[in-house]
């Protein structure tokens, strides 16, 4: 299933770019943060992050689907 990954502030800046499409047999939200904290070295803990699936904000817990669009959403601080 192709799953495309929305990157958004100090996330995007970590990996470099603000969206990117990768392939999965299956995984869940969780699991997906999980291997991207590794590959671009996110300081976030899952929980920390809200997480937006099809522009909705969802349960953390959600399994991904084909074509599914998935945004990781890093606390946010400003003035």
């Amino acid at each position: 299933m192709r799953i495309k990954i929305l990157y958004f502030a100090q996330l995007a800046d970590l990996a470099g770019k603000a969206e990117e499409v990768r392939e999965f047999s299956s995984i869940t939200a969780k699991e997906l943060y999980k291997q991207l904290a590794q590959e671009y070295q996110f300081p976030h803990k899952f929980f920390q992050l809200q997480v937006a699936i099809n522009h909705e904000l969802c349960a953390h817990k959600k399994e991904l689907h084909d074509g599914d669009s998935i945004a990781f959403l890093p606390p946010m601080t400003g003035g």
